[in-house]
């Protein structure tokens, strides 16, 4: 489930999402006040006000060269002084404000594809369904040789990402080699908007047990978690959910609640806001739960932020979920989004969120205002049934798991193209697989064979200790290119070790949670 900078380079969706890096590192939990504290009048602050004006006219009037407002204030002063606050707190110029109201609401612009990108090469991974690919008759195999003329096999890394950059402000034209055939053909895509989906895995494991990934808290996520839910009950009794929030950067404190809705009793506290400027707010359960008892396993990690720690801390306070997995982030402060003046908007930490047991999951973050948040923690925290539970900051799991313990040289192959060009050869070679393909011995040697005509050095004790997730990576990349990234995305999640272990404790729930 982790992936290198390199790996999501290669598995890049080809939309236009302006603040991609901004919504994974600084979940949002949108709120705007309706008027502004009016303490913010104070003499000193008047002072410190007048001050920034002389400094800017100073500036402006007798710096050595012209001076550029917009980043002298908002590159400077404003960026400036928000990072002497928290890391959280952050000024957004026009196009990043914008991107963000799409991206809570859940739309992006683009083309819908899901692409392997490698210098001199884009291969086609996925066309999601209605979009301009998927109507274009464009699939898993693909390979695109021109975009708007272009030849990518005469692009390194950068150029190319800056030709797909550059080609979805208009209207594209593609020349692309079809799965199987050996003349290309030409298309024109114009781009359109895009609904995007935070529940991006969705599959039954195995009969009654379903999966559902959730990459984000969007307003739409409770209902596609409910629909996908509704289904398999309506086709088979549910005896297991695992809702899988590892690298989850939160979102929408309204979604988190919802989805805890899904589950917990009507009235059940989920959350309570306390701040400066806010008056205490509680968020409840508004209605009765549409999935009172089936047994629910949360797994996260340290990258799972934010609202999808309030939601995992709300089901483990009412003993309704058993979390398994690494302590979270610990991100416990909520951010107000305050428009300003030519479309740019402040983000300001303007609250702390609080468990329904009253712990902070915000961790301490030295040389700022948060350096010391626990101090005033509440100790011996129970849940419902009485379970100590941690108040240390973050989320800490009921049962600790670990992922895949890859080697130094494991870790190296997995950020290179070695998986996705051997697939390719290998399907080359064997034709279309089936849809129960293994790695057998024969796979795994002609591997070994390909990394050492390739002069990639494999060390004896790497190649044995790691033969597992090296099987997973063939069989991953291989089932994308055949049947798609849903088939092979769930080859990768049936292997995850972590998500074994959640199956294993969908049994044991009710001596885990009696």
């Amino acid at each position: 489930m982790q992936r290198s900078a390199v790996q999501r380079i290669q598995r890049l969706i080809w939309t236009a999402t302006a603040i991609i890096l901004l919504v994974h590192s600084t979940p949002i939990a949108a709120q705007i006040p309706k008027s502004a504290n009016t303490q913010t009048t104070n003499v000193e602050i008047q002072k410190s006000l007048e001050m920034i004006t002389k400094v800017y006219h100073l500036l402006a009037t007798q710096f050595a060269d012209p001076i550029d407002p917009q980043t002298t204030i908002y590159q400077g002063a404003i960026r400036g002084a928000l990072a002497s606050l928290d890391p959280f707190s952050v000024f957004l110029d026009a196009d990043q404000f914008g991107g963000l109201k799409d991206q809570q609401r859940g739309v992006q612009q683009g083309f819908g594809a899901v692409l392997s990108i490698q210098s001199g090469q884009v291969l086609v991974l996925q066309a999601l369904p209605e979009t301009p690919f998927s109507r274009a008759g464009l699939g898993p195999g693909d390979r695109i040789l021109r975009i708007n003329g272009q030849r990518i096999a005469n692009l390194n890394l950068q150029e190319l990402l800056q030709v797909l950059q550059d080609a979805k402000k208009g209207k594209a034209s593609l020349s692309v080699l079809r799965s199987g055939k050996v003349v290309a053909e030409d298309f024109e895509l114009n781009p359109a908007e895009l609904e995007s989906s935070a529940v991006d895995r969705v599959f039954l494991l195995e009969p009654g047990i379903g999966y559902l990934h959730i990459s984000g808290m969007e307003q739409a996520t409770s209902q596609e978690i409910r629909s996908a839910l509704e289904s398999w009950q309506a086709n088979k009794k549910l005896t297991g959910i695992i809702l899988d929030l590892r690298d989850n950067p939160g979102g929408s404190l309204d979604a988190a609640v919802d989805i805890a809705g899904l589950f917990l009793p009507k009235g059940s506290l989920v959350v309570s806001l306390r701040g400066r400027s806010i008056p205490g707010q509680e968020y409840r359960v508004s209605s009765d739960p549409a999935f009172p008892v089936v047994p629910i396993v949360v797994v996260i990690n340290e990258r799972s932020a934010s609202a999808s720690e309030i939601l995992a801390a709300a089901l483990q306070e009412f003993d309704r979920a058993w979390i398994l997995g690494q302590p979270s982030f610990g991100k416990g402060v909520a951010e107000s989004v305050l428009p300003l003046s030519e479309g740019t908007a402040l983000v300001l930490t303007t609250a702390r969120h609080f468990t329904p047991k009253g712990r902070s999951v915000q961790r301490p973050l030295p040389d700022t205002a948060l350096a010391g948040i626990l101090k005033n923690e509440v100790h011996g925290v129970l849940s419902e049934r009485g379970r100590s539970l941690s108040s240390s900051g973050g989320v800490h799991p009921d049962q600790i798991a670990s992922s895949w313990q890859l080697s130094d040289w494991a870790v190296w192959l997995d950020q290179s193209t070695a998986y996705i060009n051997f697939a390719q050869k290998c399907l080359e070679r064997i034709g279309k697989v089936a849809q129960d393909f293994a790695a057998d011995d024969r796979i795994m040697s002609d591997f070994l064979q390909y990394l050492t005509e390739a002069d990639v050095r494999v060390p004896p004790l790497d190649w044995k200790s790691n033969q597992g997730y090296l099987k997973m990576r063939i069989e991953m990349e291989i089932f994308n290119l055949v049947y798609g990234m849903e088939r092979g995305n769930r080859a990768e999640v049936e292997a995850d070790p972590q998500v074994i272990i959640a199956r294993e404790a969908i049994t044991e729930m009710p001596q885990l949670l009696p």
